[in-house]
């Protein structure tokens, strides 16, 4: 594995710790929304419609209420760290009634590891501590002497060498937190069944095979994430876990979940994103506590019925499966904030489930099989500010379908099969973003001066041969995309654009542009890539070679 591919590993798991002990919303995929197109290098990445961020349904503490009364309680802690003025590693010891920790200089060179984790466990046993923290301490080997400190109610061993774990630590059975991630560690000792009162158990970034049995004991659990390992089966014995609220087997080989997935009735999220699933138990519309369930990217060819049951449901992740039909009961689920199904082969919805989803505020319909929008009228769309439906083959937009749209402020429809433009256009006044590019226009209609507040127009690949002349009263456009279009010309209003940073119109029939393009003071920063030699440019404000930037 090469060193680029290390570091992203380790910024990713680094990433994930934050958004899991910091309770960050990872989740989504969604970020800033935008209608710029994504495969452009001309446009910032962090503004691109539909981005992925991380796609974590992790958002919750792993140090819990538990935690919390521990250190209202002010509990003494021991760990590991590291003084930045000497590069030594210290032991930091907190007792009960001190406000600071009392830093012990160990100065140990990494030979020495196993011999100063032995001093580091030591030391734990004398000061009574409730919490031990060795993560990142380039331990290969955990001691026997561990199961002296009964007193232990949470330990962190992230990010180590650990291939496995002593039977000894059984005996910690005061043990609430157990944090194991990024390690080498493939089975777990069988004593761990005596670890009653564990709660939370982090076992990401491993080298699991299969869920050990002996965590399908653990009845006490809350949270469990075994993400990114190699688990290709989940027994049915997981229905032992009744307890379990937040549970995460993203990025490993399940093919299917068993039935008794079902019993686990207090589970509120449940991550199983980056699998091989193809088909969901029936069972799975008994959770009903449900309020996040990333499906994503798998190869689900259909949801059964009961998922109409999950009227919690807040988040469903059905990105990139092999869906053809969306059960109609989805509709029941009406707490749904979002709605994305991109990458699926869907032709169409169930009638009126959009318009019954009342809550929504994002819309993903993208790269699906779509001939027309979905049907339930302007409805659908009364709490919507994102609309994406890139990549389909829709040929028109309704007309007065966002007649009630009044917070719709982006919208996709790139690479769709559109010639023209409803002609109550001018109506879309909150319009933000809006991208029609790839597609077959032949003009803009001239209400178009109407989306005041529009700050992104792509129109890039269509049929276009000229642009109104009040475009120029778009007096918030900041970009404006006319690649690969017919024009022969642009408007001189198109100068009056105050606040245009990007105007991008290579692969045009362009010779010049208007004399009025760079008179404005934020045309300094006006970007015209690739407009090549032929271009004769007037009254710029910068000088240019090539290109104007």
């Amino acid at each position: 594995m090469s060193k680029k591919t290390n570091k992203t590993l380790e910024n990713s798991a680094a990433a994930e710790r934050l958004a899991d002990w910091r309770g960050g919303d990872s989740y989504t995929g969604q970020g800033p929304l935008s209608v710029v197109d994504s495969d452009s290098p001309e446009y910032d990445t962090h503004t691109a419609f539909g981005q992925e961020l991380d796609d974590d349904m992790e958002t919750m503490s792993l140090r819990d209420g538990d935690r919390d009364k521990q250190q209202d309680k002010k509990s003494s802690m021991s760990s590991l760290t590291i003084d930045p003025s000497t590069g030594k590693k210290q032991v930091s010891v907190t007792m009960p009634g001190q406000s600071k920790a009392k830093p012990v200089n160990i100065g140990r060179p990494s030979i020495k590891a196993d011999l100063d984790v032995v001093k580091e466990l030591k030391k734990c046993k004398e000061e009574n501590a409730l919490i031990l923290d060795l993560s990142k301490s380039q331990i290969s080997l955990l001691p026997a002497s561990i199961k002296e400190l009964t007193k232990l109610t949470e330990v962190y061993l992230y990010s180590n060498r650990l291939t496995h774990l002593p039977a000894e630590m059984g005996s910690l059975t005061g043990l609430v937190t157990l944090a194991l991630s990024e390690n080498s560690i493939s089975s777990l000792p069988e004593t761990f069944a005596a670890l009653t009162n564990l709660r939370v158990l982090d076992l990401r970034h491993n080298k699991f095979q299969e869920i050990p049995k002996v965590v399908y004991q653990l009845r006490s659990l809350t949270t469990l994430f075994l993400r990114f390992n190699r688990i290709k089966v989940v027994d049915d014995e997981i229905s032992n876990l009744i307890n379990l609220t937040r549970c995460s087997l993203r990025d490993n080989k399940i093919k299917e979940l068993p039935s008794g997935i079902g019993k686990l009735e207090k589970l509120v999220i449940f991550d199983i994103s980056h699998n091989h699933l193809e088909h969901l138990p029936n069972d799975i519309g008994k959770c009903v506590m449900l309020n996040s369930l990333d499906l994503q990217h798998n190869e689900l060819v259909d949801i059964p019925e009961s998922i109409g049951n999950l009227k919690d449901l807040n988040r469903l992740g059905l990105r990139y499966n092999k869906l053809s039909v969306i059960p109609s009961t989805l509709a029941n689920c009406i707490n749904m904030d979002e709605f994305n199904v991109e990458g699926n082969n869907i032709s169409s919805l169930p009638e009126g489930l959009l318009s019954s989803l009342t809550k929504l505020t994002s819309i993903t319909l993208s790269r699906n099989k779509l001939e027309k929008y979905p049907t339930g009228g302007p409805s659908q769309f009364c709490s919507v500010y994102s609309l994406n439906m890139e990549h389909n083959r829709v040929n028109n937009i309704p007309l007065g379908i966002f007649s009630r749209a009044k917070h719709l402020t982006k919208l996709n429809m790139k690479d769709n099969l559109l010639s023209a433009l409803p002609l109550d256009m001018g109506s879309w006044e909150n319009m933000v973003e809006l991208n029609l590019g790839t597609n077959q226009l032949t003009k803009i209609p001239d209400d178009i001066h109407n989306l005041n507040k529009l700050e992104v127009l792509i129109l890039s690949n269509n049929s276009l041969r000229r642009l109104p002349a009040n475009i120029g009263n778009l007096k918030k456009l900041r970009v404006l995309d006319l690649e690969e279009n017919k024009l022969e010309s642009l408007p001189p209003e198109i100068g009056h654009l105050q606040e245009l940073q990007k105007l991008i119109v290579q692969t045009n029939q362009l010779t010049s542009l208007p004399r009025t393009i760079g008179m404005a003071d934020k045309h300094k920063h006006v970007h015209v890539p690739h407009w090549g030699p032929k271009f004769h440019i007037f009254n710029l404000s910068v000088p240019h070679s090539g290109s104007w930037g």
